[in-house]
């Protein structure tokens, strides 16, 4: 029988076993659209042991022909789920805007968590490299740049890529 006590702290958890009872619930919560972690929840499945087992399934040694059922079939479930609601937010869309702009911006994720995860980063580093001694300001003045610098560096800005110099922002004087 799996267990959910394999992960980094299964010496603080206690194991916890594969009920037959615990499967309709999940899925059928998986089925009306919620996430993984409720699901599990619902279900009375700790969350360290749901990602025990979907870690052990995902590696092919998962030793428990249920535990690896119930997981493939939680992901089947959750596609299937997440393909219906979709579909329902694009037939609502057709009456209301704000359904298809929700559906484009959860499709894509959301580009401000991505600049700020991006900023963060770039900012932690430049937090280590001053600290270090190492960190070397990179502001160029817009004069000094040739049209064709100019013109490279909107393209890799509209490309996504960020500025030249790796940094989100770009100062310029």
């Amino acid at each position: 029988m799996a267990t959910g006590a394999s992960g980094p702290n299964a010496r603080s958890r206690k194991p916890f076993a594969f009920n037959a009872e615990m499967r309709p619930t999940l899925l059928n919560a998986l089925s009306q659209g919620s996430t993984y972690r409720a699901a599990t929840g619902a279900a009375g499945i700790p969350w360290s042991t749901w990602t025990d087992w979907t870690r052990t399934v995902r590696a092919g040694t998962c030793d428990d022909l249920d535990v690896e059922a119930l997981v493939l079939d939680a992901r089947r479930t959750y596609e299937a789920a997440s393909v219906a609601l979709a579909t329902n937010i694009n037939v609502a869309s057709v009456e209301d805007w704000k359904a298809a702009a929700w559906l484009l911006d959860h499709r894509q994720g959301d580009p401000k968590a991505r600049s700020d995860e991006r900023r963060a980063k770039y900012e932690a580093d430049v937090a280590r490299n001053r600290a270090r001694g190492t960190h070397v300001e990179n502001i160029r003045n817009v004069t000094e740049l040739t049209d064709d610098d100019l013109r490279a560096e909107a393209k890799r800005l509209l490309d996504g890529e960020g500025a030249a110099d790796g940094s989100v922002s770009r100062s310029t004087h």
